[in-house]
């Protein structure tokens, strides 16, 4: 996949200039998974101009968040073994979570505000965040029994702590070095980065099958199935597909 960007100097939008950034290889699963949620848009009942709203801004947290920092994660792949200077070494990781908060923060939340979920909440305080949490099944009682559950654990597993480490630590320099040790190690990024585009994947389909026509529901292939992978992530259920032999 080729990311482009323009630039307006100044001109008419015709006249702009289109650079060629990089190329991400179509078969990186987080590129794969992001594109499969344009699909299950396809499938429901969201019509245009509001799918083309959300299919802008799921694209956007392909290109505009995740992406970058996936090129920022394989900068810190190609520096490993290398002499780098420590200020160069450290710019690595910290370019890194701040272009994927942004995917995450920023873009994820864009796109769930145009699927007609507002998940401010889930950045706030704890008390705030609780209250968020009965506001959201108040207002989407068929949303996903466990989505409460797995905002919770993801706010505990990573999500605090590099929400901290950017507003805290990249952006205010407040605290001290040695708490956020963790964020400067490839294995942590490696890991974050694959926590933080999971995470965004299960949340915005777990909202896009709320609009799925009456009864269609996502299903994963089961771990411990023996058949071949499955080529995508979701495959659609209905209890009539279940009945038919």
């Amino acid at each position: 996949m080729a990311v482009y960007r323009m630039k307006d100097n100044g001109l008419e939008p015709h006249k702009w200039k289109v650079e060629h950034v990089a190329n991400v290889g179509g078969d990186e699963e987080f590129v794969k998974q992001m594109l499969e949620l344009g699909t299950i848009l396809e499938a429901g009942t969201i019509f245009d101009p509001q799918r083309e709203e959300v299919k802008h801004s799921i694209i956007s947290i392909l290109m505009d968040g995740l992406t970058p920092a996936f090129l920022e994660l394989e900068q810190i792949r190609a520096s490993m073994g290398k002499q780098l200077p420590l200020m160069n070494r450290e710019q690595l990781y910290e370019d890194f979570a701040r272009k994927l908060w942004k995917a995450y923060k920023e873009l994820m939340q864009k796109a769930a505000e145009q699927i007609g979920f507002k998940i401010g909440f889930i950045f706030r305080p704890d008390k705030e965040f609780r209250q968020g949490l009965l506001e959201l099944r108040t207002q989407h009682p068929t949303i996903r029994d466990w989505f409460e559950q797995f905002l919770e654990e993801t706010r505990d597993n990573w999500q605090n702590d590099l929400s901290r480490f950017r507003n805290t630590w990249i952006e205010h320099q407040k605290g001290e070095r040695r708490q956020f040790d963790k964020f400067y190690k490839p294995e942590y990024a490696e890991k974050v980065f694959n926590d933080a585009w999971n995470a965004i994947v299960t949340i915005i389909a777990a909202m896009l099958e709320t609009h799925l026509p009456h009864g269609i529901r996502l299903i994963e292939q089961d771990k411990n199935d023996p058949s071949p992978k499955w080529p995508n992530r979701f495959r659609y259920s209905h209890p009539m597909f279940q009945q038919m032999k």
